[in-house]
């Protein structure tokens, strides 16, 4: 083959290459489209052994969502794994979401701090997968409220007093004699009693009395009369 044929070959050859390379670059093109995912974390904050949310959209490249899932990794602020898990991405549009509730604490792993959440998500060998990231703040301590209540008790208490008043009576004699003739008088004393309840004081006086008898002031009279007659009779025979 001389020069000039082969310069009109390629001359040929080159333009159809170009159009093959074209042609089967195409579809693959099409098939390497990218992925999508979305992430979120609620709440903010994790406290103890408390439970947080992953959630988002994932987006297939091509065709669509159905049967296919998002990968959950959580690093420690020192960036240790301490969680990993998957959630299957609902529906079979292009697009759909995914949810994951992961329990907090179990390990000594669990520090204090901020912690990053990664969600992956690929459907096709032929492109890289998306990722997207979210984070929280986790605290391992509980704070605990201690509520005092102070009770106040009124105790009231009833005292009874028993006083016992012990009364004397007291009998005076009294006699009186004359020649032969004898007289008795008797008298008899009220005795004062005082009675104290619960501080309260109560006196009662009564004052003693000479108290006769009927037959006393008879016999009385008797003794007296019997007296002057012999009074009388002693004066007449001093007379004689």
């Amino acid at each position: 083959m001389t020069k000039i044929q082969m310069n009109r070959t390629l001359r040929y050859v080159i333009p159809a290459a170009l159009i093959a390379v074209l042609v089967f670059a195409s579809p693959l093109a099409v098939t390497a489209a990218a992925d999508g995912v979305t992430v979120g974390v609620a709440p903010a904050t994790v406290t103890g052994s408390g439970t947080f949310t992953v959630s988002g959209i994932a987006t297939a490249g091509s065709g669509n969502v159905s049967g296919t899932a998002v990968f959950i990794q959580v690093l420690n602020p020192s960036q240790t794994s301490v969680a990993v898990a998957s959630a299957s991405v609902a529906g079979t549009a292009a697009s759909g979401g995914y949810s994951k509730t992961i329990t907090a604490g179990g390990s000594t792993s669990w520090i204090n701090g901020t912690y990053k959440v990664t969600v992956t998500y690929g459907t096709s060998s032929s492109a890289p997968p998306a990722s997207q990231s979210a984070t929280f703040t986790y605290n391992s301590a509980t704070t605990t409220t201690t509520t005092t209540t102070a009770t106040t008790q009124t105790v009231t208490q009833t005292v009874t007093s028993t006083v016992t008043s012990t009364t004397t009576a007291t009998t005076t004699s009294v006699s009186s004699t004359t020649a032969t003739v004898t007289a008795t008088t008797t008298a008899t004393s009220v005795s004062v009693q005082t009675s104290t309840v619960t501080s309260t004081t109560t006196s009662v006086t009564t004052t003693s009395a000479l108290i006769l008898s009927s037959n006393e002031v008879i016999v009385g009279g008797v003794a007296f009369i019997v007296l002057i007659i012999a009074l009388v009779g002693i004066a007449l025979i001093r007379r004689r």
